[in-house]
This record gives C-alpha cells, structure tokens and sequence, in this order.
C-alpha cells in the first residue's frame, strides 16, 4: 500500500476539534502519531480504536485520582507491595492477596484488622484503601474519633442526615483506632447509623476496622454507653469478616532496610 501524503492542518484541525470537546487524550494520541508517522499507516478504524483506548485510560485514572483524593488516606502512598511480610508479624500473604481482589467490597464482606500499636494495620488498610480506589471503588479514611466528631458538628449545622447520607454511599470505609476510647450513646447511635444494613441493598460497601482491641473488648466498650446498639453494631460488623492479627513488634522501632536485606539478601546487593 503507497504511503499516503501527510496533512498537517487537517491533523492539526482534528486535533483542534477534540480538545474543545475535552478530548485531550485522543488530541494528543493523534498528534504522536502523526508526528512518529504511524498515523497514515493504519486502518481508520485502528487509528480510531487507539485513540478511543487512550481517552479512556486517560479517563479511568482521573477517575482514579479523583477517588484517592476523597479517600483522605493517612497513608496516601500506601501500597500492597510494600507491605512486609517478616515472619513475626504473621500477617496472611493469601488473605492479602485475596483481598487484592477486591471481592471482599462486591460481596459487603469487612476486614478487621488488630494490633498493638505502631505494627502496621493502618499502612495495611490505607493499601487496601489505595487498591480499592485504584479498581474505581470510592473509599474513605476515618479515624472513629474524627467520624465522630464530624457528626457533631453536622449535627450543629444541622446536616447531620446529609452527612451520614454521604459516607453511606461510600463503597470502602475505613474505621481507625475503632473503640480507642469509650464513647457515650448519642456517639454509639451514630455509628449504628453507619453500620445498617439498609445501604448495602443499594450498592456494595464495606468496612474495614482497624483496633488495638479484641472483639470483646470492643463490645465491653460500646455495651457501656447501650447494650442493645453494641450487639447491633458488632453483629454487622464481624459477621462473615475478614480478620487478622498483625503480630511483633512496632514499626516505628525497626530498621526497615536492615529487614529487607535480611530477608532478601541478592536483592539488596544488587541495590
């Protein structure tokens, strides 16, 4: 097939046309392949089909970005892969990797993750968090004192019903220092708001619960401020969850580099 002469300003015109309808990406994917020559060497319909994939990619990780944004991480980097499994942590490699999946979120499925303090569960959950958003699940980061503080102050505002609506619809929520502290009942009504049942008939959700307590302490906890909400409140919470223990020692008082090369000594020395 003879090469087909080059046209500049008709590129330039089409390229023109896309970007006033937002259509950056495929703008930009013509211009490259005008510019690398690629462009008059395939089909219409396979220069089309390119240009379609890479707006959507484009797309997609807008999408993406938009969701961790939201999400309000405390680790906003946090990913699967830098997740340390050293043998006295204990941490389950195939539960991890099960949940990478992200079925736990289409089946409303929760993880409870437990620790001391300063071992890992919330980097572990923020990589979940991460993964989730990654997927183009909405997610959202709560410290349990700072959902309940917002509430106050929704409920001050009166947008109480309007804010507890909007993290209703949220497809992740993640629960830091979950019982950290006792709470009364107006605070234990809030989350028994967040915990129902009835949103999960609309759209997937989940929870994931990270603690320093055992169920049971949790429970003894939320029993003070209402016996009958604690019940509620853990039987939709732990029923059919994910759960695991992270073991050892703090995070904050190891040497992260000397672990990696003890644990993968070639690859260190290739570094």
């Amino acid at each position: 097939m003879p090469k087909r002469k080059t046209d500049p300003a008709s590129v330039k015109a089409v390229s023109d046309r896309l970007k006033a309808l937002h259509l950056n990406a495929m703008a930009e994917g013509l211009e490259v392949l005008d510019q690398g020559g690629e462009l008059y060497q395939m089909a219409p319909l396979e220069v089309l089909n390119q240009l379609i994939a890479l707006q959507q990619i484009s797309s997609d990780n807008r999408i993406t970005d938009r969701y961790k944004r939201s999400a309000r991480l405390f680790f906003p980097m946090a990913d699967l892969s830098n997740i340390l499994y050293l043998p006295d942590r204990h941490i389950n490699a195939a539960l991890m990797d099960e949940l990478a999946t992200n079925q736990y979120i289409d089946n409303s499925r929760n993880v409870l993750i437990t620790s001391a303090t300063g071992c890992g569960k919330t980097f572990c959950a923020c990589a979940l968090g991460n993964n989730a958003c990654n997927h183009q699940y909405s997610v959202r980061y709560f410290t349990m004192m700072g959902f309940l503080d917002a509430c106050e102050v929704a409920t001050e505002k009166r947008r109480e019903v309007k804010f507890i609506s909007s993290v209703e619809k949220v497809n992740l929520i993640i629960l830091d220092d979950f019982m950290l502290t006792s709470i009364d009942k107006k605070e234990t009504e809030y989350l028994y708001r967040l915990v129902s049942e009835r949103p999960r008939k609309i759209k997937p959700r989940s929870f994931i619960i990270c603690s320093q307590l055992m169920k049971d302490e949790m429970y003894t906890r939320l029993s003070q401020a209402s016996p009958g909400l604690a019940d509620a409140i853990m039987n939709r919470i732990c029923a059919k969850a994910y759960e695991f223990q992270i073991q050892g020692d703090s995070m904050r008082d190891r040497d992260i580099e000397a672990e990696l090369k003890r644990l993968h000594p070639k690859v260190a020395e290739q570094q």
